[in-house]
């Protein structure tokens, strides 16, 4: 599957439209992509730049080796992750929290589950805290 064809899926998908794909793009990730930019996306004609990319696998929650139609794996496989797996960590969890259709909610439910690993795994290694 190529990119435009993997891009347009992952559209249809969240049940948006072209246009409205790229208002709430702009308007999540304070970026300008157009409806045209899109349109070629979707057809192959143009590929977004590298920065867009990455925000357009945090956007759709998929990794950019699916979107770029690499892997059929929509996630991020943690445990194959070079050095630098804990910036990977911190940088998604930076765009979650910064996402600014998460609502409060969600993102208390995120922070919980998150500090419950924490203690879980110092309970694990038997440390103490």
């Amino acid at each position: 599957m190529t990119f435009g064809e993997r891009f347009k899926k992952l559209r249809i998908e969240k049940g948006l439209k072209q246009q409205e794909l790229a208002d709430d793009f702009n308007k999540t990730f304070k970026h300008t992509v157009t409806k045209s930019s899109i349109s070629q996306y979707e057809h192959n004609k143009k590929s977004p730049e590298i920065k867009a990319l990455k925000k357009f696998a945090l956007y759709f929650d998929v990794s950019i080796d699916y979107l770029l139609g690499v892997s059929n794996c929509r996630h991020v496989n943690i445990e194959r992750l070079e050095c630098n797996w804990q910036k990977e960590i911190l940088y998604y969890m930076k765009c979650f929290f910064l996402n600014h259709t998460v609502d409060r909610h969600t993102k208390d439910a995120f922070f919980k589950e998150i500090t419950n690993i924490y203690f879980d795994s110092l309970k694990s290694s038997n440390l103490k805290y």
